[in-house]
């Protein structure tokens, strides 16, 4: 299994918050972004808030790793 871990990318303004797992993802676009679902369960397993900059506190997006470089894993 991929680790999974939160993380902002400021080129693309996208910040993607894990919140459980699943093999088979439904994705729900809502206005400020995308929820993901548990096709079978209908549980959110993610969300993918766009334009993060103006929804999040910036203290927030600075604690968040850039894409590809979760914190605390070494290269």
């Amino acid at each position: 299994m991929t680790a999974m871990y939160s993380y902002y990318d400021p080129e693309a303004d996208i910040a993607w918050l894990p919140t459980g797992a699943s093999d088979r993802v439904v994705s729900e676009e809502v206005g400020w972004g995308l929820i993901d679902h548990d096709a079978d369960t209908d549980e959110i397993v993610a969300v993918e808030i766009w334009s993060a900059s103006k929804c999040l506190p910036q203290a927030v997006l600075d604690a968040l790793p850039k894409p590809g470089k979760p914190r605390g894993v070494a290269a």
